[in-house]
């Protein structure tokens, strides 16, 4: 199983598609994925909030403000597998 944190507000549209690429990516390959949503304000004061949302597989940062595109998901979750 691999560990996915995603750094935002659920209200936010590209939190919104970044949750749902990598779901939706990891379903497609088989993956297992823990997902960890963090968005209470205190989490989100450590780090540049104008760099929201963030998303990190296996503690790497792989995307920071929009949703990377599948083929880099695809390869960042084989990679951790």
């Amino acid at each position: 199983m691999i560990t996915v944190k995603l750094f935002g507000t659920p209200a936010c549209r590209r939190y919104q598609r970044m949750r749902e690429s990598i779901i939706h990516k990891a379903e497609r390959l088989g993956i297992l994925v823990e997902i960890h949503e963090i968005g209470d304000t205190e989490s989100l004061s450590k780090i540049n909030p104008l760099s929201l949302p963030r998303l990190y597989i296996a503690d790497e940062l792989v995307a920071s403000q929009n949703p990377q595109n599948v083929q880099v998901l695809e390869r960042a979750l084989l990679s951790k597998s």
